[in-house]
């Protein structure tokens, strides 16, 4: 029974994300309040699907959220990480100027992305790079309409190289010491999930 409540959820965020498709295209700031929820829902649809009876995943999975907060604060304090940038209102709530669902998204995105490409590539190293690639090119993606999402911005328009280089150091370098708890997830809801972010943000780029 609870493996069908878990597949009813996984079927409802594909539909949250194609009718969020089309309703950012036809009706942008009516369905970008929703933008939070629905990541935060997509979280959850992955966590769920997570092996959570292994007390690491959890460990691991908050452990680089954390992280990744912590590296977003400084990075807005600073803009010597990724660069000088702020984030607006579209993400939902704040702390430190920094979003919280930023780094649980992040957080999944690592996860999802090492878990893919571990099944395709059997060292450690050339895997977490790999993933780290993979997952700053999603961000690429997002950059696009991350303004007129009022996600966040950059002074002087899109960023600088140094930030997507960055981005792929902190995918790196936060996953390392997880990566064998990391690789214990489930392949099939992390490879929807991240074609599910693909997509969806692509096609925001595309026709908004």
């Amino acid at each position: 029974m609870l493996k069908s409540y878990k597949s009813y959820l996984l079927y409802f965020l594909i539909l949250v994300y194609i009718s969020g498709s089309i309703g950012f295209i036809v009706n942008p700031s009516f369905f970008s309040p929703f933008t939070p929820y629905t990541l935060l829902l997509t979280c959850f649809v992955f966590l769920i699907h997570s092996p959570l009876a292994d007390k690491k995943f959890l460990i691991a999975f908050f452990s680089i959220a954390f992280l990744g907060f912590i590296i977003e604060v400084i990075g807005v304090k600073t803009g010597l990480v990724f660069g000088k940038y702020s984030y607006g209102d579209g993400l939902g709530f704040k702390l430190l100027n920094v979003p919280l669902i930023i780094s649980i998204n992040w957080a999944m995105l690592i996860f999802a992305g090492i878990r893919i490409v571990s099944g395709i590539f059997a060292n450690k190293i050339v895997s977490l790079v790999v993933a780290a690639i993979l997952v700053t090119i999603i961000d690429l993606i997002i950059e696009q309409v991350a303004p007129r999402l009022d996600f966040w911005k950059f002074e002087g328009g899109l960023p600088g190289l140094h930030n997507y280089i960055g981005w792929i150091g902190v995918a790196f370098f936060t996953s390392y010491f997880f990566y064998p708890t990391i690789i214990k997830g489930n392949l099939s809801v992390s490879l929807i999930i991240l074609i599910l972010q693909i997509i969806f943000f692509t096609s925001l780029f595309i026709f908004i």
